[in-house]
């Protein structure tokens, strides 16, 4: 797909543009803290709002009909779209990453317009590279186990992608969403409840939390991160609502930290991806996952979704997550062993 690198490439500054918030909120979120040799700024994702046919309005808005053969600056267009205070370009940036989702079902769907978007957003230290999820950014929690096969298989009738249809088929479904939820559950904990303490302490606290492996010290690792709200009775309601959280999430009692779990998580959910996309080539008789990883073409995968779900009533979509992988497109040994 990428040449992988063997070492990590020292970088100055990554821009990702994500289609919404929870991208942001509940997937990069996670992917940072657990990669953090990824080297991407928290800050440096912009929530773009829109999707991706959107995002093909504007950039013929910006540089016409034959955008196609223009140096098209993303940050340029964007900045100013947001009227943000400071004006971006693409030099400002080492590396581009557009994650949007595929979106079949909406009104301005065109396969000749999103294959040219696939087709000119493919190099992330130039113009740009296009990460697309099918049919939508939840599919990267939508194995039912760490060990599901069936994922290989796993479709989306294009007939039953209506509002919501997808998002609740994987809350259903997925097993491992509920543990990969866990982080945001913890901090909506802290913002239900009537602190007096910043957002900052706060953050630190989620942090602390997340990183005890010790269930046996559960209760006392609690109360001593705990003791900065200063009030007695919160404190203790708080202590056995997250130790509910965290027993019933099931990595602590494997003597590991929540993000240690998680990144094994990761680890998996990126092997299911890479050998769905290689079975959507329909490519055969290779079994090293480096080399299925470097025969992966965006392009030809985003021409075998569009042929498979181009009826109406009996057409499909193959659920896949393409975006993780820009994990592995900055380091293969990322994956581990």
């Amino acid at each position: 797909m990428n040449n992988y690198q063997i070492e990590d490439r020292k970088r100055k500054r990554s821009l990702l543009i994500v289609e919404g918030e929870r991208e942001k909120d509940e997937l990069f979120n996670l992917i940072f803290q657990c990669f953090p040799k990824l080297g991407i700024d928290i800050n440096d994702i912009w929530v773009y709002g829109t999707n991706i046919y959107k995002l093909y309005n504007n950039i013929i808005e910006y540089y016409g009909e034959d955008w196609i053969e223009e140096d098209i600056d993303l940050p340029l267009i964007i900045s100013r779209k947001e009227n943000m205070e400071q004006v971006r370009y693409k030099v400002d940036f080492n590396n581009i990453i557009l994650v949007f989702d595929y979106e079949r079902q909406d009104p301005n769907f065109s396969e000749k317009n999103i294959e040219e978007m696939q087709n000119y957003f493919k190099d992330s230290t130039d113009i740009g590279k296009l990460y697309l999820n099918y049919p939508m950014l939840e599919s990267y929690k939508h194995l039912k186990s760490l060990s599901d096969e069936e994922y290989l298989e796993r479709k989306m009738e294009v007939s039953s992608l209506k509002q919501g249809g997808y998002k609740q088929r994987v809350n259903e479904q997925s097993k491992i969403g509920k543990i990969l939820n866990l982080s945001n559950e913890i901090e909506k904990v802290f913002a239900n409840k009537d602190l007096t303490i910043d957002k900052d302490k706060v953050k630190d606290c989620c942090n602390k939390i997340l990183n005890i492996s010790s269930d046996e010290k559960l209760e006392e690792e609690l109360e001593n991160i705990l003791h900065i709200i200063g009030n007695a009775e919160e404190e203790r309601n708080l202590k056995f609502n997250l130790k509910d959280k965290i027993i019933k999430a099931g990595y602590i009692q494997e003597k590991i930290t929540y993000w240690y779990c998680i990144r094994k998580i990761f680890q998996e959910i990126i092997y299911f991806n890479i050998c769905k996309a290689y079975k959507i080539q329909e490519e055969k008789d290779e079994e090293d996952l480096k080399a299925k990883f470097n025969k992966i073409e965006l392009l030809k995968i985003l021409k075998n979704q569009n042929k498979v779900s181009a009826d109406k009533n009996e057409g499909f979509i193959w659920v896949l997550n393409t975006c993780i992988f820009l994990i592995p497109d900055y380091n293969f040994r990322l994956l581990g062993k």
